[in-house]
């Protein structure tokens, strides 16, 4: 059985649009979910096996004025 983990993000909700298009790029590391819209809250749920790849695509974002703020 394939172990997931979900994480919560924080983000300038300007940029959701374009970090969903580049998450969706990478076929099959991550669902995301916006759970609100209007303060930026996100949710990645993902394999553990890409843990790597999504914290390497969520800190290339900063390159696109878009900071991630991990919350609980």
């Amino acid at each position: 059985m394939i172990e997931e983990r979900t994480k919560r993000f924080l983000i300038d909700r300007g940029g959701i649009g374009f970090f969903k298009a580049i998450l969706e790029s990478y076929e099959d590391v991550a669902i995301f979910s916006v759970i609100d819209g209007r303060t930026g809250l996100i949710e990645v749920i993902y394999p553990a096996s890409f843990e790597k790849d999504l914290s390497g695509i969520t800190a290339d974002m900063v390159h696109y004025g878009i900071e991630f703020r991990e919350v609980c």
